[in-house]
Parts: C-alpha cells; structure tokens; sequence
C-alpha cells in the first residue's frame, strides 16, 4: 500500500544481520536492528520479497564491502504474478493480490532464480504456512501454482490449486 511509512521517498528500512551460513540453512538466529532477535528462519521469510543489501563484515563487525541494493522482485515482475495468480495462490484463500507478497519455490538465498516460473504470490498468513508446515509448491505444466499437502493431511499428496481467483478473460 502507499500508506506504509517511508523514509527519504522509500518504504522503512529494517535492519537485520545474518551469518550467511543461518541464512542459508534458515537454523539459528538473526539479528533485528538493536531492539532483539528473530529466528533465521523468520528472517529468511521476510527475505522472500525485500530490498537487500548484502554486507560483508570483519570479525569485529567492521563493514569490509557493501553491496548494491536490489530488488528481489521489480515491478513488471510483480505486475505479471498479480495478473498471473489474481490473488493469493494458496488453496482455498480468497486474499487479492494487494494483500499478497511474492513466494520464491526455490529460495533465492539457495540460488533460486526471480522469474515468474519460480515465484507464486502469498498472504502473509499462507506464506508463513508454507516456510513452516510441510505444504511445497511448484508451478504445473500449464504455468500456475499447485501445492502440495504434507503426508500427515494427504498420504497421496495430491496437488491443490486455488480456484477461488478466476483468470482474466483472454481476447478471442
């Protein structure tokens, strides 16, 4: 939305530092500015659709090099995935595509590429689910999302899609 706070012309600024090994595995803990900590996995959850600056630190936290800004997700990008999924893509979830941030399947800090065959848009609320509870998504043949439920809900673990969205209508 618009509306969120902004400094200097962009969203907040969030400050989180990571050893790179937790950030990649999503074990142990993270830094959150100077007021506390998270898990690794939270940060890897927030890390999904943010603006990164990468940072290299010495033993004495000195910054040694800091990288350029990047958005993990640019906005022709993000427009293609709202046209896309019309929503969030979890099953059953009827969230519009302003209340829906961008999932990569594969992760980008494991090397996952930002393209539309990797990314599926989530309401924070599934998002979270899917880092957590054992669903997994892919993209089908036909280029749309399914998942996939964790054996202890389906044994077959049959692929879900959310038909809630329909599909803008194409020109005859």
């Amino acid at each position: 939305t618009p509306d969120l706070p902004t400094q200097a012309g962009e969203r907040a600024h969030v400050m989180v530092t990571i050893p790179l090994q937790n950030l990649t595995s999503g074990l142990g803990t993270a830094l959150l500015g100077d007021t506390g900590t998270l898990s690794a996995a939270e940060a890897r959850i927030h890390a999904c659709d943010c603006k990164l600056i990468p940072a290299v630190l010495d033993s004495a936290s000195a910054p040694l090099d800091l990288g350029r800004a990047r958005r993990l997700i640019p906005t022709n990008l993000r427009n293609a995935l709202y046209l896309r999924d019309r929503g969030c893509a979890f099953p059953g979830c009827h969230r519009p595509p302003r209340h829906c941030q961008g999932h990569h399947i594969r992760h980008w800090a494991d090397g996952g590429p930002t393209d539309l065959h990797n990314l599926a848009l989530m309401c924070a609320h599934h998002h979270r689910l899917l880092h957590r509870s054992g669903w997994e998504v892919r993209i089908a043949a036909d280029g749309l999302p399914e998942f996939l439920p964790p054996v202890w809900l389906d044994k077959r673990r049959q692929p879900r899609r959310n038909n809630l969205h329909q599909p803008i209508p194409t020109a005859a």
